[in-house]
């Protein structure tokens, strides 16, 4: 019998690095920068093509500067002049443009479709909304129906600018930015100090918690030690003797006539674990700057906590609370530094198969 043919399955998309805090705080800036510009193309193409359209219908002064006088009404009781009420809507309309291009950046990092038709949809959406809608039904300016086609033709065309501009900017800016954060990818972040820094404080209070923490998330999640000088930590048998060295230490942290932890062999202790999790938690390259600030930031720990500690137990009048309190800081903060360095590990990881692709 003819054998069926085997099935060649195509290769499974790479998950692509979604780094969501920054990706849309820079969406942002660069949308709120593109409506801004844009917001000041549309009042210029307004200009020209006012006498071609000669939009009409609604009387009195626009819906900007009716917005402008009642903000002015709200805050200080008192209503613009003339001059006043014109520049307060040149204001509001430049405030809404760069909202509406924030938005509408932050928005694009989420979801691409948005800026489909090369911004001509946010033009569509932002006439429709805010025109035809929403000022209306905030008493800013006559019903759609009021008005003639010449003036619906006038504002569509004028929003259907502000999107196109809005998303040519957007798009320049958000390249550039993407760029420049390609170039910088080698120099220290604040990931690079900040994470190895805390982990070493967490170290100062309590000498295997980090370790442990680290080497749960390395064989868990994975830190990337593999082929590494750190690559026992993704042992669970690692994890399982530092975690019971940690609930060991919480239970003789308790008992009376421990050394101090600012002693000579407490200190050293402290910074070698500080060390350890800096190095295992830090990303590929980065390894001996997070050892380092892993162990100054235990060294300072060990001195920073055991004043407070001393300065708590005195005022309370006793010492077992602050310490339990203790072991809860420190073994909350080190599993959530470990979880978060295994999150940017996985998402690095993610990333690889684009790189080698693009």
């Amino acid at each position: 019998m003819p054998q069926p043919a085997e099935t060649v399955r195509a290769p499974a998309a790479a998950t692509p690095t979604v780094d969501i805090a920054v990706n849309v705080s820079q969406g942002a800036v660069a949308g709120a920068v593109a409506g801004f510009a844009a917001s000041a193309v549309m009042n210029g193409f307004q200009s020209l093509v006012t006498p071609l359209f000669q939009p009409s219908g609604a009387g009195g002064p626009p819906a900007t500067e009716l917005a402008a006088q009642r903000v002015s009404v709200m805050a200080s009781g008192a209503r613009l002049g003339d001059g006043d009420r014109q520049a307060g809507g040149n204001a509001v309309h430049y405030i809404v443009g760069t909202v509406t291009g924030g938005l509408y950046g932050a928005l694009a990092e989420v979801r691409p479709g948005v800026t489909r038709w090369h911004g001509f949809a946010l033009g569509l959406a932002a006439a429709t909304l805010v025109d035809q809608i929403a000022v209306p039904l905030s008493g800013l300016a006559r019903p759609p129906w009021r008005y003639t086609l010449r003036t619906h033709l006038y504002g569509y065309a004028s929003h259907l600018v502000f999107g196109f501009v809005t998303e040519s900017v957007r798009k320049v800016l958000r390249e550039r930015l993407a760029k420049v954060r390609r170039e910088r990818a080698d120099a220290v972040t604040l990931d690079d100090v900040s994470v190895p820094l805390m982990l070493g404080l967490a170290n100062g209070q309590r000498t295997f918690t980090p370790p442990a923490a680290v080497t749960i998330a390395a064989a868990g999640s994975g830190l990337g030690l593999e082929g590494t000088p750190l690559a026992l930590l993704n042992s669970k048998w690692t994890g399982v003797l530092l975690g019971a060295a940690a609930i060991g230490e919480y239970v003789m942290d308790k008992q009376p006539g421990i050394p101090a932890r600012i002693s000579p062999p407490g200190l050293t202790a402290r910074a070698l674990g500080g060390a350890l999790s800096g190095a295992a938690a830090a990303r590929p390259g980065k390894a001996w700057l997070a050892a380092g600030i892993g162990a100054a930031g235990a060294l300072a720990g060990g001195y920073i906590s055991y004043r407070m500690r001393m300065s708590l137990a005195r005022a309370l009048g006793r010492d077992r609370p602050v310490a339990f309190a203790e072991d809860a800081l420190s073994l909350l903060g080190s599993a959530a530094l470990a979880g978060y360095a295994a999150m940017r590990q996985t998402q690095r990881e993610a990333g690889e198969p684009e790189k080698l692709a693009a």
